[in-house]
């Protein structure tokens, strides 16, 4: 359940049909109401072999599962550890899963609550950054006391933000929830960037089942630089500290870190692989997901997706194996394959022959100039913000809008196949300095048509911002096809700006 924007679902990645957590009258909706909905209900259907649904096709731990994915049922705790109302719901959910039961008599396992996008960082690479100021609702303060009679029956309670203990509506919930000895059973999980985690730890050890999933992604200076506003040395001791009471007091207590895979940290690599095997702390890797917000980060970071990025790394390779040497000498094996699977994915993309080709060392196949031809490459606005302003201030092309999903699509055909054997550069020129209150527009190819981003580069030259993209097409070699390339909303309510050049290049 997640207040911000107003969603519940079975998953964090599911985009099928989805319930409001909010009804349309203002009232959070129950669990109940949620658990036995019209969303989950098609869900369990396609479960017993009914109707497909859609909604879990893009997921990556759907394309990724392995051949014999493992049942939910066979990783619960021991059912010596459960209460009595515990031990009888899930009886239920076992027996309702078992008969394909699309209206089942039992209650949710498990809940997670994002409480608001509220924050006392600011990560580089957060989707939720760019919204905050926007979307400002969290989850009631008396939502403990509505869902109690709910959580009695649980296996799992989460703890999400932003940063549940920078919201006081979530610090309110977890304080109430270690409180409760009839809890006590019910593990509690909080993913938490860990910053603030030394300021409460006295209330949280009234409290023996309590899972902490933290955000780290580097150390040091790396971590640093990825996470605006935290400060390593504090984090650092706020680890060692959650790891001191799993040796001594709190054997319960779970500690697994999480780290996205990004350009910046991989120098960082093998301090951060040794740092987790000398404290035995365990980490998982991840990739970034690409958000409207954060897709300009995405490309500068994310070097599965975009693995030309290592290229600006000297000696990158050698910070990837001595990580999975300290994994696999300290006995990691869960860490060095999560680290060698990414590692594979970046080889396979990287020996993909289309990604070797040199657009921009070849020449300008064609270029529009001026803020009133930008205009005419645009083929329609994206987004429903009705009062938006666009037109030229300054001989710039821009537009103004209130609305995050708002931008302006560029329409560009080529007929009879895509340039450069498929493969081409586009060169988007705009001055190196903007007025007050003006933002570059994010430049964005959306890859929901025959098109593939190879490389997306931000650079500074002859006084001009430059970005380049190397575009590949997957449509056959000599088809007519379009190209749509979005300039999305930087940040709203101020003046984005539009490219003063377009240019295509071929090698």
């Amino acid at each position: 359940m997640s207040s911000a924007d107003n969603w519940t679902s079975c998953c964090c990645f599911y985009l099928g049909n989805r319930l409001n957590a909010f009804a349309p009258n203002g009232d959070l909706h129950t669990l109940g109401e949620i658990y036995k909905g019209a969303g989950l209900e098609a869900l369990r259907g396609f479960q017993a072999g009914g109707t497909h649904v859609d909604g879990c096709g893009t997921c990556p731990y759907s394309i990724d599962a392995r051949p014999h994915p493992q049942s939910y049922f066979d990783i619960v705790p021991t059912e010596a550890t459960l209460s009595d109302r515990q031990l009888a719901n899930l009886t239920l959910v076992r027996d309702d899963f078992q008969r394909g039961e699309v209206r089942p008599a039992s209650k949710p396992l498990r809940a997670a609550f994002y409480f608001s996008w509220g924050c006392n960082l600011s990560c580089t690479f957060c989707y939720q950054v760019p919204w905050r100021d926007q979307w400002r609702t969290a989850l009631p303060d008396d939502l403990f006391e509505r869902c109690r009679d709910d959580f009695l029956s649980m296996l799992q309670v989460e703890c999400i933000g932003g940063e549940p203990f920078a919201i006081p509506s979530a610090l309110n919930f977890m304080r109430k929830f270690c409180a409760d000895p009839e809890l006590a059973s019910v593990r509690l999980r909080i993913t938490t960037n860990g910053t603030l985690l030394h300021k409460h730890m006295r209330w949280l050890k009234g409290k023996e089942r309590v899972s902490y999933y933290v955000s780290l992604d580097s150390v040091g200076a790396g971590y640093e630089h990825l996470r605006v506003g935290a400060h390593w040395p504090q984090m650092h001791a706020n680890l060692l500290a959650l790891q001191e009471a799993i040796r001594t007091d709190r054997p319960e207590w779970r500690l697994l870190t999480y780290a996205l895979l990004m350009k910046s940290g991989i120098p960082y690599l093998p301090e951060f692989a040794r740092f987790h095997t000398e404290n035995r702390i365990s980490t998982m890797f991840d990739v970034l997901r690409l958000n409207r917000g954060n897709e300009e980060v995405v490309y500068h970071e994310d070097v599965v997706a975009f693995p030309a990025l290592l290229d600006d790394i000297p000696g990158w390779r050698n910070y990837f194996n001595e990580a999975l040497a300290i994994f696999e000498q300290a006995g990691c094996s869960s860490e060095a394959h999560s680290l060698a699977e990414l590692l594979g994915k970046v080889d396979r993309a990287r020996r993909q022959p289309w990604r070797n080709t040199r657009p921009f060392e070849g020449r300008p196949l064609a270029t529009v100039e001026g803020a009133e031809n930008m205009l005419r490459l645009i083929a329609a606005p994206l987004g429903k913000d009705e009062a938006a302003e666009i037109g030229v201030i300054d001989r710039l092309a821009g537009f103004k809008s209130a609305d995050l999903e708002y931008g302006l699509a560029a329409k560009i055909v080529f007929t009879g196949g895509a340039p450069g054997g498929g493969t081409f550069g586009i060169r988007l020129v705009y001055p190196a300095q903007l007025a007050q209150e003006s933002a570059y527009s994010h430049s964005i190819l959306y890859e929901m048509q025959p098109f593939l981003l190879g490389s997306w580069r931000e650079y500074t030259a002859d006084d001009r911002r430059i970005v380049d993209m190397v575009v590949h097409s997957t449509a056959p070699a000599c088809a007519d096809t379009v190209l749509l390339l979005a300039f999305m909303n930087a940040r709203p309510n101020i003046r984005n700006v539009l490219p003063v050049a377009f240019e295509i290049w071929v090698e």
